[in-house]
C-alpha cells in the first residue's frame, strides 16, 4: 500500500473534521492555509499475498477484518484518526493542535500498539506467518481548509509518502521512524539506531530509528477532551500563571494552587500552561494523584517512576530510581539512596531503617531540595501536581518542603486541588479560583462542544443544557455529546426541576449514554470498582460472565465513547478519561452489586499481585473493606503500615494501623476481634513511641489495653503477644519491677527462650535503673544463655531498639562497677562493643558507645572517655544521629571542664542538656546533672548547682531511676558544706547518701560518702555506725584497674 505525497483526505465521518486544527484567527476571519508540523503513521501486513494463498477468500477476509479492526482499536485510543483504510494496511494521522511532541509520541505509541496488536491476534489465530510493519514520519504540512460543503480538508507535506517509505524497509513487526519524529520524542521513548538509508523520492539520506518502547506515557491532559476549543472565561487566570511563570524563569520561583470543583476545567488549563511555555522552560515534571492510594506512600512519584509499566511487569529497583534521577540531572548517589529507600526499593542500600523517623524525614527534605536544585540548574523548570486533595502524607511533607523552596529556585510549581483541600501549602502560593462558567461564557461552550457535523441546538435546548450543567465544563461536555446522540428523547430524558444537583444530572446522563451499549454497561461499572486503571484480564476477572472478546469489544465502545482511554499503547491498560466519571459510575451501581466486584477483585489480587502490579498493599486492604471482607481488610491494613514503617512513612503506617483497629470494631466474634486488633497493636506500639517518645499517652493506652486483652487470650498464645508485653513495661510511667515482674509471671510457661530473654532483658534494665545490681547481673546471667544469634539480632529493633546481648554484656559492666569490680566491668564492656560490631546493628553499636561513655564517666576516666567520644562522632557522621551528637556534646564539656576550660565546658553541657530532653530518654540525665553541677561548684555557682541538685534528686525519685541518687546525695552534702550550711542539713545528705548506697551495694560511692562524712567531722555517730559497711565494702573491691582514674579535686568554698 502507498500513499502519494499530496493527497485529498477524506473526512474521518459524517459532518466531523479530521483533528488537525482550527485554523489561525486573523481579524475574525478564518484563515484557509495554515502551516502545521503533522506525524503520519502508515501500517501494513507482511505477505498478505502469500497469505491469500494459503487461505481461502472468505477466512482471508475474515483475519483481514480482524486485524484492521486491532490496528484501527490502537489508532483510536491515541487519539489518532484512520485516513485511507486499503486493504491490509492504512494511513492515520494525530490532532496537530496537541503540539508536534504529544503528537509525535502518540504515533509511536500507536505504532507499537499496532505490533502488538497483531502479535496477539496471530496467537489468537495460531498463526506464524502474521506480522505488520510500521512507519512514522514528521514533516510541515501545508492544511487548506475545506469549507463544510465540500467536507473535505487537502494536506500536502511529505510526511505521508516518507512513513510509506519506511514502512515498506521496516523490519517485521517493527515501528521504523524518521530523524525528525525522534527528536521530537526522545524523552518520551527508547529508539535504536537503524543507519541511514536512502529514500525514494527524497534527496538527502534518512537517518532512521526503530521505536522499542515508553520511557513515560502521554498523560491524561492530551488524551481525550477538545483541547482544539478555545479557552473560555480563563483569561485572567491564565494571565496570573503566565506572569507567575515569567517571575520563575527570571530565577523568582512561585507556587500556584489551582483550585475549582471536580469538571471545572483544572486540566484544560493546565494545559494552556504547556502550550504557552514550551518554547521556554527546560523541563516539565508531572505528578499525578488518584483515589486510592491516598494512604500509599510517595504513590505519584512512584507512578511517574514506572512511567508506562501499568501491567505489572517492571517493578522499581535502585537502577531504574537512578536511571530515572539521572535522565533528569540528579546524579548524586545519596539522593538516589533516600528515595530508594522511601519507594520501598527492593535492594535499597541498607542503614535507614535504623535511623530515627526525624532524622529520615531531615534526610528527605534534603534529598528533595537537592533534587530540585540539579533539575533546575540547565533552565527553568514546570512542576505540576494534579489532584493534591488525594496525596498521600508523606508526598504532603515533601511537597510543603519543596513549596518553601521554590522562590529561590527558577521554578513554577502548580497544585491542582478541589475546594477545601490546598490551604496546607505554603501561605505565599497564589490562588486560583475556578468558579462556574457565567451565562454567555456556558452558551459559548455549548457552541464549541457540540459534536461537530451535527444539527446545532435551537435556543431552548441551550438553556435546558445551561440549567442542568451548571457551567461545569465536563458536565457541558458530556451532557452535549449525549443530547446530539439522542436529539429526540434527550430532553425528556434530562431532569427538569432546578433541585436535582449537578452529580445526579451526571448520572442520568452518564447512565443513558451507557444503556445503548450492551454489556459495556456492565464492563463501565467493574471498571468503576477497579478504580484508577484496569486491564481487561482483570475485567475478565472481576466478570466471568463475559467472553475476553466481549470485553474487550465493549472496552472498544466504551473508548470510542470517549468514556475510558488506554494508558499506554503499549501495555493493555485502560483508565476513565476524567476521575468524575469514574466516581459517578462508581456511585449509581447497586451496592450488593458493588460489594460482589470489590470481593472478586480481592480474590484475584491477593492471590496474584503481578496480575494487578499497580495495585498497592493499601489500596488492596481498601477494596477488602469495600467489599465487606473485614477480616481480610485488616490483615492487608497491618501488611501496609508495617510496609510504610519499614520505609519510616510513619504518619502512613499510622493511618493505616488505627484504621486496622478502627474496624476491629465492627468483628463481630468476639475471639477474632481480640487477636485481630492485638496483630494490628503489635504493629502500632513501636510507630507510637518512635514519634512520640516512650512518654507517649497514645502508646501507653495502646499497651495498656492491650496487655488486658492478652491476658484473656489462651496461655499458647502469650509468646505470639510478646511485644504488647514489652510496650507495656516500656512505657510505664514509673521505672520499678512490678511491670516487670508482671511480664516474667504471665510468660513464665511461654517456653520460647527469645520471649524469655527479651522478659529478662526488661527485668536487668529495671534493676539496674532501681539499684538493684545483684539482681540486673542476675537477670543478665539467666537471660543471655538463650541468646541466638540470628533471632536476637532480628529483635533488635522491637525490644529496646538494640540487641540483647550487647545490652546484657554493657548493663552486666556498669552494675559490676556499681559493685566494685572494675576490671570485670572493663572487660564485660569491651565484650558489648566487640559484639555490638559484629552484629553490624548501628542502634546497638550506638548502645554500647554510650554505657561504655557512662562507665569512663563514673571512673573519671577522661582519656578513656574522651576515645568514647570520637567513636560517637564518627558513629554520628556516618549515620546522622542527633542524639550521639547531644550526648557527646555533654561528655565533651565536662572533659573540657576538668581540663582547665571551664567556662567552655559549662557553656558546651548547658546546651547539650537543654537538647537531651527532645532525642534521648530521661535515665542518663542525673548523671549529666550531677557533672554539670560539679563545674558549676568549681567556678563558684553553688546556689545553681545546688538547685540542678535537687531537681535531679526529684526526678530520679519520681521516675524510678535510682542508680545516681547516693552519689546526687553525697554532692548535696558536698556543696552544703561549701555553702557553711547547717551542721544538719550536711548531715542528712550524707546519711541518705550512706544509707542508699548501702541499700544498692553501690561500694565505690558508699566509700565516697563515707570519706566527705569524715571530712567534715560533723556526724560522729553516723560515722561510726557505718564503720563496719564501709571496711566490707572496701575489702570487696575487686584488684587491678581502679574505681576511681581521676579523683575530684577538692573544692574550697567561694569567698
Amino acid at each position: 500500500m502507498s500513499h502519494s505525497s499530496r493527497g485529498d483526505v477524506p473526512k474521518a465521518g459524517t459532518g466531523s473534521r479530521l483533528p488537525i486544527g482550527r485554523g489561525s484567527m486573523d481579524d475574525g476571519v478564518e484563515a484557509r492555509h495554515e502551516r502545521r508540523v503533522l506525524t503520519a503513521l502508515c501500517y501494513d501486513l507482511v505477505g498478505s499475498t502469500e497469505l491469500l494463498g494459503l487461505l481461502g477468500i472468505e477466512d482471508f477476509e475474515e483475519l483481514i477484518l480482524a486485524f484492521q479492526t486491532a490496528a484501527k482499536g490502537a489508532i483510536v485510543s491515541c487519539s489518532g484518526t484512520v485516513m485511507v483504510e486499503a486493504g491490509d494496511g492504512g494511513l492515520a494521522v494525530f490532532p496537530v493542535d496537541l503540539g508536534a511532541k504529544d503528537a509525535a509520541s502518540l504515533t509511536i505509541s500507536a505504532g507499537l500498539a499496532i505490533v502488538r496488536a497483531c502479535k496477539l491476534l496471530a496467537a489468537e489465530k495460531r498463526r506464524s506467518d502474521l506480522h505488520v510493519r510500521v512507519g512514522v514520519a514528521t514533516s510541515m504540512t501545508l492544511i487548506l481548509k475545506g469549507d463544510t460543503a465540500a467536507a473535505q480538508d487537502t494536506i500536502t507535506g511529505p510526511a505521508f509518502a516518507l512513513a510509506t517509505r519506511l514502512q515498506a524497509i521496516a523490519r517485521p513487526d517493527t515501528v521504523f521512524v524518521c530523524n525528525e519524529t525522534r527528536n521530537l520524542t526522545r524523552r518520551s521513548h527508547v529508539f535504536s539506531f537503524c543507519g541511514s538509508h536512502v529514500i525514494k523520492g527524497f534527496a538527502q539520506p534518512e537517518q532512521v530509528w526503530q521505536a522499542l518502547s515508553h520511557k513515560r506515557g502521554v498523560d491524561r491532559f492530551f488524551a481525550f477532551g477538545r483541547l482544539t476549543s478555545p479557552l473560555i472565561d480563563r483569561t485572567d487566570e491564565a494571565e496570573l500563571i503566565h506572569e507567575c511563570w515569567n517571575e520563575s524563569v527570571s530565577g523568582r520561583g512561585q507556587v500556584i494552587v489551582i483550585e475549582g470543583e471536580a469538571g471545572i476545567g483544572k486540566s484544560r488549563i493546565l494545559h494552556e500552561v504547556r502550550r504557552r511555555t514550551r518554547f521556554q522552560r527546560n523541563r516539565l515534571l508531572l505528578f499525578q494523584c488518584v483515589p486510592g492510594d491516598s494512604r500509599s506512600t510517595l504513590h505519584p512519584l512512584r507512578q511517574a517512576m514506572l512511567g508506562n509499566f501499568d501491567d505489572g511487569e517492571r517493578t522499581l529497583t535502585p537502577a531504574l530510581v537512578a536511571e530515572v534521577f539521572a535522565a533528569h540531572d540528579v546524579h548524586d548517589t545519596k539522593v538516589v539512596d533516600i528515595f530508594s529507600f522511601l519507594l520501598g526499593v527492593e535492594g535499597a542500600r541498607s542503614g535507614f531503617q535504623e535511623m530515627d523517623p526525624e532524622v529520615i524525614r531531615e534526610k528527605a527534605d534534603w534529598a528533595a531540595r537537592h533534587a530540585l536544585q540539579a533539575t533546575c540548574a540547565s533552565g527553568p523548570v514546570i512542576l505540576i501536581v494534579e489532584d493534591i486533595h488525594w496525596i498521600d502524607l508523606t508526598s504532603k511533607q515533601l511537597l510543603r518542603e519543596l513549596a518553601k523552596l521554590v522562590p529561590s529556585f527558577p521554578v513554577l510549581l502548580i497544585a491542582t486541588t478541589r475546594p477545601g483541600f490546598g490551604d496546607w501549602l505554603d501561605e505565599k502560593s497564589k490562588r486560583v479560583l475556578l468558579p462556574p462558567l457565567e451565562h454567555a461564557d456556558t452558551l459559548r461552550a455549548i457552541a464549541t462542544m457540540w459534536p461537530q457535523g451535527k444539527r446545532a441546538p435551537a435556543p431552548e435546548l441551550m438553556e435546558l443544557v445551561e440549567r442542568v450543567t451548571g457551567g461545569v465544563p465536563l458536565f457541558i461536555e458530556e451532557v452535549c455529546q449525549w443530547m446530539a446522540e439522542n436529539a429526540a428523547s434527550g430532553r425528556e430524558q434530562l431532569p427538569q426541576g432546578v433541585s436535582l444537583g449537578r452529580a445526579a444530572v451526571l448520572e442520568t446522563v452518564l447512565d443513558a449514554r451507557l444503556e445503548p451499549l450492551g454489556c459495556a454497561r456492565e464492563v463501565a461499572r467493574a471498571a468503576a470498582v477497579a478504580g484508577s486503571r484496569f486491564s481487561p484480564d482483570l475485567l475478565s476477572a472481576l466478570l466471568p460472565e463475559f467472553d475476553p472478546g466481549t470485553i474487550s469489544a465493549a472496552l472498544d465502545a466504551l473508548a470510542e465513547a470517549g468514556l475510558v482511554r488506554a494508558r499506554h499503547a503499549v501495555a493493555s491498560v485502560y483508565a476513565f478519561r476524567h476521575t468524575l466519571i469514574q466516581e459517578t459510575i462508581y456511585n449509581g451501581i447497586l451496592r450488593k452489586r458493588r460489594q460482589t466486584l470489590h470481593q472478586r477483585l480481592y480474590a484475584v489480587a491477593s492471590g496474584n499481585r503481578s496480575f494487578v502490579g499497580w495495585l498497592t498493599t493499601a489500596a488492596l486492604a481498601d477494596h477488602a473493606e469495600r467489599g465487606g471482607l473485614l477480616d481480610e481488610a485488616i490483615g492487608e491494613f497491618i501488611n501496609a503500615g508495617m510496609e510504610s514503617s519499614s520505609r519510616s512513612a510513619m504518619a502512613e503506617a499510622r493511618h493505616l494501623l488505627e484504621h486496622a483497629i478502627a474496624l476491629c470494631g465492627q468483628v463481630s466474634d468476639h475471639d477474632k476481634r481480640d487477636a485481630l486488633r492485638l496483630s494490628a497493636m503489635v504493629a502500632l506500639g513501636p510507630i507510637l513511641t518512635a514519634v512520640e517518645g516512650p512518654n507517649s499517652e497514645h502508646a501507653r493506652t495502646l499497651y495498656d489495653d492491650g496487655v488486658k486483652i492478652a491476658r484473656r487470650r489462651p496461655i499458647a498464645e502469650r509468646a505470639k503477644w510478646f511485644p504488647i508485653y514489652w510496650g507495656w513495661w516500656f512505657t510505664g510511667s514509673v521505672v520499678d519491677g512490678e511491670r516487670a515482674q508482671a511480664v516474667v509471671s504471665d510468660l513464665k510457661e511461654v517456653s520460647d527462650p527469645e520471649i524469655q530473654l527479651q522478659a529478662r532483658h526488661c527485668l536487668w534494665a529495671v534493676d539496674f535503673n532501681r539499684g538493684d545490681h545483684g539482681g540486673c547481673i542476675a537477670a543478665i546471667d539467666a537471660g543471655l544463655p538463650l541468646y541466638e544469634v540470628g533471632q536476637g539480632h532480628a529483635n533488635a529493633t522491637r525490644f529496646g531498639g538494640h540487641d540483647a546481648r550487647v545490652c546484657g554484656f554493657a548493663h552486666r559492666a556498669l552494675s559490676l562497677w556499681f559493685s566494685g569490680r572494675a576490671t570485670s566491668a572493663l572487660r564485660s564492656m569491651s565484650e558489648a562493643r566487640r559484639w555490638a560490631q559484629q552484629t553490624g546493628h548501628v542502634s546497638s553499636i550506638a548502645h554500647a558507645c554510650i554505657n561504655d561513655a557512662m562507665l569512663s564517666c563514673y571512673r573519671r576516666d577522661f582519656a578513656s572517655l574522651r576515645d568514647v567520644i570520637e567513636d560517637l562522632r564518627q558513629l554520628t557522621a556516618l549515620h546522622h544521629l542527633p542524639s550521639l551528637v547531644v550526648s557527646a556534646q555533654i561528655f565533651e564539656g565536662w572533659c573540657d571542664g576538668n581540663a582547665g576550660q571551664l567556662e567552655r565546658g559549662k557553656d558546651k553541657m548547658r546546651e547539650g542538656l537543654g537538647l537531651h530532653g527532645q532525642v534521648q530518654t530521661p535515665e542518663d540525665e542525673p548523671v549529666y546533672c550531677a557533672m554539670l553541677a560539679e563545674l558549676l561548684a568549681r567556678s563558684g555557682e553553688i546556689s545553681h548547682a545546688l538547685a540542678l541538685l535537687h531537681s535531679a534528686v526529684a526526678q530520679a525519685e519520681a521516675g524510678g531511676s535510682r542508680y545516681w541518687l547516693a552519689e546526687l546525695h553525697r554532692r548535696i552534702a558536698q556543696l552544703l558544706v561549701l555553702d557553711r550550711a547547717a551542721a544538719g542539713r550536711v548531715a542528712t545528705a550524707l546519711e541518705k547518701s550512706l544509707n542508699t548506697a548501702a541499700e544498692q551495694n553501690a561500694v565505690p560511692i558508699l566509700i565516697a560518702a563515707y570519706e566527705t562524712l569524715s571530712a567534715t567531722n560533723l556526724a560522729p555517730v553516723l560515722l561510726r555506725s557505718f564503720n563496719d559497711r564501709v571496711e566490707a565494702a572496701r575489702k570487696s573491691v575487686e584488684p587491678g584497674e581502679p574505681l576511681i582514674v581521676n579523683p575530684e579535686p577538692e573544692l574550697r568554698a567561694s569567698r
